[in-house]
């Protein structure tokens, strides 16, 4: 499932990755919206039979409104350029695109095989020696179910420990584009807070 899907699906505002396409989906609502205020300003009259805009009711709020909406497009193209990226990050690396809290969770999951394994292990080891207490360390070590158990465990040790490196490697190239598309987003999702840190706008405030 691509970023944009599970932007769609959940809405998510707080994953590093999903909220920069959620920020996408937010502004093209936005967009949508503005182009409705710049329709029902508009005046149309037929020309040679064809419907044409002539002018509008109130010019000065379409200009204002035709600004923003040049505004929007552009940080939806910043984020759509950081969200091809992140993509081409994850191609880069053999993989598909997921959540941060996904791709985290994997690499927890690696991790942790080894462990699993070693657990069986101890349990297998102690329900042997419940049933034969007298059981002498070499032939103990020379069940064969333990024996595929401890080569599972090397295993997984060995391809658990590449995994992991390549996973924390993928994160590592994700998080300076999940700082800069997450900044955005925050500023998508928090329009109020965002123009409080823009000196203009604290001008502009403070003279209205």
């Amino acid at each position: 499932m691509s970023l944009m899907n599970l932007a769609q699906r959940d809405r998510g505002k707080k994953d590093p990755l999903v909220k920069i396409c959620t920020a996408i989906i937010y502004l093209e609502e936005q967009i949508c919206e503005k182009e409705s205020i710049i329709r029902e300003q508009s005046i149309i009259e037929m020309t040679d039979g064809l419907p044409k805009i002539t002018s509008f009711h109130d010019e000065s709020l379409v200009e204002t409104v035709q600004e923003e909406i040049a505004i929007l497009r552009n940080n939806m193209g910043v984020l759509q350029e950081i969200v091809d990226e992140i993509e081409a990050v994850f191609v880069s690396f053999n993989l598909e695109s997921t959540s941060m809290e996904l791709l985290e969770a994997r690499i927890d999951a690696v991790r942790a095989v080894p462990e699993v394994i070693a657990r069986k292990i101890n349990r297998l080891v102690i329900s042997l020696l419940q049933k034969n207490p007298g059981l002498t360390l070499p032939v103990l070590f020379a069940n064969e179910e333990l024996l595929v158990l401890e080569t599972q465990r090397g295993a997984a040790v060995t391809e658990g420990l590449l995994e992991a490196q390549k996973l924390i490697k993928l994160k590592d190239s994700l998080i300076p584009l999940c700082r800069d598309g997450g900044e955005i987003a925050e500023d998508v999702f928090h329009p109020l807070r965002a123009a409080v840190k823009d000196p203009a706008k604290i001008s502009e405030m403070l003279t209205a």
